[in-house]
């Protein structure tokens, strides 16, 4: 048998000699990959979004290296509207398969187009903001909001979505269905508007394998006009459905900076490099009259202040869009996930007001994710999962400042160091008990486990 990893021939058994591969699972999981994307294929075509995006994902899941199932992966997530979903599973794709792979191409598209990509995060802006709005209350300053994230991004599901319970909760049921039919002719099992089409007894039309551009519910010919809305009291439901759609929103905001915003400002560097070039060139060949000269420096230096004005707010708004996920994260009780956003804002560029937020934040989510981490990692220790509870207690010790379980925690680290023989780490552990601890019932321990770490050993 050949091996489907590495092409060796395997004589006996089903487990590759050269490279270790189970192949009777490796060629299962792969052709589970293959038969994934082909179902995802299928849906995508019958525009069947949300279903092919849950075959590819899982295609992908099974061979982390299958570059076509990312590539359509990357494709269903464009015409969603999701551009930076979109570039993730590019990227991904390109680094596995740098050969004739059609993710470069899509990615160069993409990032051509610097003004059209600053459109898309723009929308995210927008969306965002019109959630902030929502949860203040101010219904109408949403909806100027979404409806500038609709136009500046068309086929943006997730402010479709939005706008379909605005309308619903104020019952301007005509209002609502059209967004409602909106969705579903982009994503047409799409799982909210469905609920939302029930809800609002639209006729679906189901559609066939062979169809492709059939639409799924009766379609009206006009957006009915936007209604004045009234502040009504809102159910739990509907705000932990707004809190969802932040959490998505800035997510998406947050890869979309870190992705393409760092290639558009390669490309502004590029140009300021290529005039400093045209410079020396210039002035070596002694070819350039100095009004030229002139000309040339100051804008080589007015594109330098530009783009390190735009890297200020790119990284600006990649700071605020983790703050405004931490507070989403922490509002859903997802406490853990938020202290990890929060260690990763740099607040140096934020206002007044957003530092405040931070500190509040800080004071709320840190202690809180520290005792969950403690918890689970404690839990952990003692059915003996030790790198588990490694992991937990080293991520609890970044968030803990004073609490009470501080000492226990360097405790259980330096019996997991010392079961796995890291003496030295075993040892300092041991040791901060002593110094910052003195008052711990686990002194009298740390001091029996340094005497035996420091014990010479019996010959």
């Amino acid at each position: 048998m050949k091996c489907p990893n590495c092409g060796y021939f395997i004589r006996q058994g089903v487990v590759c000699p050269n490279c270790g591969v189970d192949a009777f699972i490796f060629r299962k999981t792969r052709n589970t990959s293959i038969r994934l994307y082909n179902k995802g294929l299928d849906l995508a075509k019958v525009r069947d979004l949300t279903g092919a995006i849950k075959a590819l994902e899982q295609s992908v899941l099974f061979d982390k290296n299958n570059y076509i199932a990312r590539n359509l992966l990357g494709l269903v997530h464009y015409e969603k509207g999701q551009i930076a979903d979109a570039l993730k599973q590019w990227i991904v794709s390109a680094s596995i398969e740098k050969k004739n792979n059609p993710a470069s191409r899509y990615i160069e598209t993409v990032q051509k187009d610097g003004r059209k990509l600053e459109k898309k995060n723009d929308a995210i802006q927008f969306y965002n903001q019109a959630i902030a709005y929502l949860q203040q209350g101010s219904d109408d300053l949403a909806l100027i909001q979404l409806k500038r994230a609709l136009e500046y991004n068309k086929n943006f599901v997730e402010a479709c979505n939005l706008m379909t319970l605005c309308c619903l909760q104020e019952n301007n049921i005509e209002r609502a269905s059209y967004f409602v039919q909106k969705v579903l002719k982009i994503d047409q099992y799409n799982p909210l508007a469905l609920r939302y089409a029930r809800e609002l007894n639209i006729e679906e039309k189901k559609g066939t394998k062979n169809s492709t551009n059939t639409d799924t519910v009766k379609r009206t010919d006009a957006a009915p006009p936007v209604p004045t809305y009234r502040r009504q009291i809102r159910q739990n439901s509907i705000k932990n459905e707004i809190i969802s759609f932040l959490i998505g929103g800035v997510s998406v905001a947050i890869v979309l900076l870190s992705l393409v915003m760092p290639a558009l400002s390669e490309q502004k560097d590029k140009t300021i490099d290529d005039l400093r070039s045209k410079v020396s060139a210039a002035t070596a060949n002694g070819n350039i009259t100095p009004e030229e000269l002139t000309e040339l420096r100051q804008r080589a230096a007015k594109l330098e202040e530009e783009n390190n004005k735009y890297k200020a707010e790119a990284i600006k708004q990649q700071n605020s869009a983790l703050l405004q996920e931490a507070a989403a994260l922490s509002e859903n009780g997802n406490h853990i996930e938020a202290a990890a956003k929060i260690v990763l804002i740099d607040s140096s560029n934020f206002t007044e007001e957003e530092k405040a937020t931070l500190n509040t934040l800080q004071l709320s989510i840190l202690p809180e994710a520290a005792s969950a981490l403690y918890t689970q990692g404690s839990s952990e220790f003692l059915n003996k999962n030790y790198d588990a509870a490694k992991e937990n207690l080293e991520n609890c010790l970044k968030y803990a400042s004073s609490e009470d379980f501080i000492d226990d925690t360097f405790y259980y680290l330096g019996q997991i160091a010392q079961e796995k023989n890291d003496i030295t780490t075993a040892q300092l552990y041991y040791q901060r008990i002593l110094d910052e601890y003195p008052e711990s019932n686990h002194v009298a321990n740390a001091q029996n486990a340094l005497k035996q770490l420091t014990a010479p050993t019996p010959e």
